[in-house]
């Protein structure tokens, strides 16, 4: 709590401007991250895609470890709005070219993003028969 104290935790900082983005846009950040529109988990979802990291960050796209039920690996988010096109959505990370994918929640997941659409129709068809 004195931690926080010193921090100055008991103020709140509001934000004072917001600036939208869009499918394409490479935003004026070092390492020119790039975004790519993923629809589906909600209105305006996301993922970020950072050469220099050779990273995409996915953000609630999908997860790597379950919120509710702990389970590992890679698989379709809880708490989405449009579960059918959050996992059609996943296709479009097929063109990126990184050696990480960072979920929102769980452990980065290291292989190619051509193969997470497919691991994560697995993981729901799964998670449907189980």
């Amino acid at each position: 709590m004195l931690y926080s104290l010193g921090k100055r935790a008991w103020r709140t900082s509001y934000l004072t401007e917001v600036t939208e983005v869009s499918d394409g846009d490479v935003l004026a950040l070092p390492g020119a991250p790039r975004i790519i529109s993923l629809p589906g988990h909600s209105p305006g979802s996301i993922a970020v895609h950072v050469p220099v990291a050779d990273a995409v960050f996915v953000g609630d796209a999908l997860t790597t470890r379950h919120v509710l039920t702990g389970t590992v690996g890679l698989q379709p988010s809880p708490f989405t709005d449009d579960p059918a096109l959050a996992l059609e959505s996943l296709g479009r990370l097929a063109s990126i070219g990184a050696a990480w994918v960072l979920p929102g929640h769980g452990a980065p997941w290291r292989g190619s993003p051509v193969d997470v659409q497919e691991a994560v129709r697995t993981a729901a068809r799964d998670a449907a028969g189980a």
